[in-house]
């Protein structure tokens, strides 16, 4: 009987760090820069856009074109970088 609830007691256990690494995972933001950093775009832990910053030298030295594209690469950047946090997170190593 003590074992089987020393192997509750770890499962238990094991659950709640598990909670808790899910809780800090989805509360993050992840970043994707572009155009030498001059463009930002933030995501959730979904991989959705939250936000996007562009500095006015992009828009500036950048056609319409190139600035989607740069406004792309950094969105997609965000998005593997949730992408790869949770990942890492169902990866984890289980007790």
């Amino acid at each position: 009987m003590r074992e089987l609830m020393e192997r509750l007691d770890a499962v238990v256990a094991s659950a709640r760090r598990a909670e808790e690494r899910a809780a800090e995972w989805s509360s993050r933001q992840f970043v994707g820069r572009a155009d030498e950093g001059r463009i930002v775009a933030r995501t959730d832990a979904l991989g959705t856009l939250v936000a996007l910053e562009i500095h006015p030298l992009s828009r500036k030295r950048l056609d319409a074109r190139r600035l989607a594209d740069e406004i792309t690469a950094a969105v997609v950047m965000a998005e593997r970088a949730a992408t790869d946090a949770r990942d890492e997170l169902m990866n984890a190593p289980r007790p």
